[in-house]
């Protein structure tokens, strides 16, 4: 294998593989990228197993094709650090020499035919999104699903299709975001829980900006292919929640916030919370939302912004994390907010698109 390789094209590509190989395991062919040199393209493999991700890099000139496999960690710092448009790669036995007009690194290789097989798409796609809308999926509902919870379901996002829709749901038993985003080709329906690992990963390969990506489901695994890159993971097992019922739809009070505003007032009225009193209240009153919380042995904080809100006088406690991540996701200046009680969970609203139900705390 010989070759020379866009730099900043090889970086982007394995920034994409190192998120997927596993930091610590027994088997070191993991920790591995397979570079594949073919005749016009230079192909990228990293796979934990579970999740894989394959990525062609097009801006490479060929004269000796070839496989190697070598840490993704080291060649990701080597190509990081070096500053050339182009880098010169080299396999002569086991290494890989990487050279740029200043620097000559040696990289030692493991047996490629060790390396674990990557799914590729094969037959049909079910269907295909544009590549922004599938990105605005992911932002809108990969923060709300839970962090290794027991309930094995609820560590990925829900994947729905009916008909030219697809919904995605995430939730982690306190709170709940739904975001929908229209597809087409192919048919029938579709539901599958995605872990968050791939979810990430997916987040990754989407750079390309325009564009479709296309979307396979096996009973096993879900492959999603882009103009540049193929992700396949394994599905999550179990039954996810019946969302449909927690979402509140008795709302009888509605205020529109300005989003950065709001944003604001969330985080400096967290700045005053600790581990101990981890909430804000939030005092609706005519004509002004009053955000305060307080924290044993530090003090507290009292931020007020001015609304429409012209009803009874009312105070709800979050989590502020809860708040901010929302309020951070949304791509409106404006968002809405639905409530009817101290008690009951509240729903934010970017359009019809999105929504996303928040539990209050006690702050007794």
């Amino acid at each position: 294998m010989k070759l020379s390789i866009n730099r900043a094209e090889l970086a982007d590509a394995l920034a994409v593989a190192g998120s997927v190989a596993p930091a610590r395991t027994p088997k070191p062919i993991l920790q591995c990228v397979l570079i594949e040199a073919h005749s016009d393209y230079v192909r990228l493999s990293a796979t934990d197993l579970e999740v894989g991700v394959r990525h062609n890099i097009s801006q490479v000139d060929v004269d000796t094709t070839g496989t190697m496999a070598v840490s993704v960690d080291k060649l990701g710092q080597i190509v990081r650090e070096s500053h050339e448009e182009a880098l010169a790669f080299e396999a002569i036995d086991d290494t890989l020499h990487v050279r740029g007009h200043d620097s000559h690194f040696q990289v030692n290789a493991q047996d490629f035919n060790a390396f674990p097989p990557v799914p590729e798409i094969d037959g049909d796609l079910d269907f295909e999104i544009e590549v922004d809308a599938l990105r605005r999926l992911s932002d809108w509902t990969i923060f709300a699903a839970a962090r290794e919870n027991t309930r094995y379901a609820i560590n990925g996002v829900l994947w729905e299709r009916k008909g030219d829709e697809l919904t995605m749901v995430a939730t982690d038993g306190r709170r709940l975001s739904k975001a929908a985003e229209s597809v087409k080709g192919g048919g029938g329906e579709h539901r599958a829980i995605v872990p968050t690992k791939a979810m990430q990963l997916f987040a990754r390969a989407l750079t390309d900006g325009a564009g479709g990506a296309g979307i396979k489901f096996t009973p096993s695994q879900v492959l999603l292919k882009t103009a540049r890159a193929t992700v396949s993971a394994s599905l999550l097992e179990g039954h996810f929640p019946k969302y449909e019922d927690v979402i509140p739809r008795d709302g009888d009070k509605t205020v529109v916030f300005d989003t950065q505003e709001l944003l604001s007032a969330v985080r400096r009225a967290a700045l005053l919370t600790n581990e101990e009193s981890k909430g804000v209240k939030l005092a609706f009153s005519r004509g002004t939302l009053t955000l305060s919380s307080r924290a044993p042995e530090q003090g507290e904080a009292v931020v007020t912004v001015a609304i429409e809100y012209d009803d009874e006088d009312i105070s709800i406690g979050f989590n502020p994390v809860f708040l901010t991540d929302v309020l951070r996701a949304v791509s409106t200046d404006k968002i809405r907010f639905e409530f009817k009680e101290a008690a009951r969970p509240g729903l934010f609203r970017m359009s019809d698109a999105f929504l996303y139900v928040v539990m209050p705390v006690n702050l007794a």
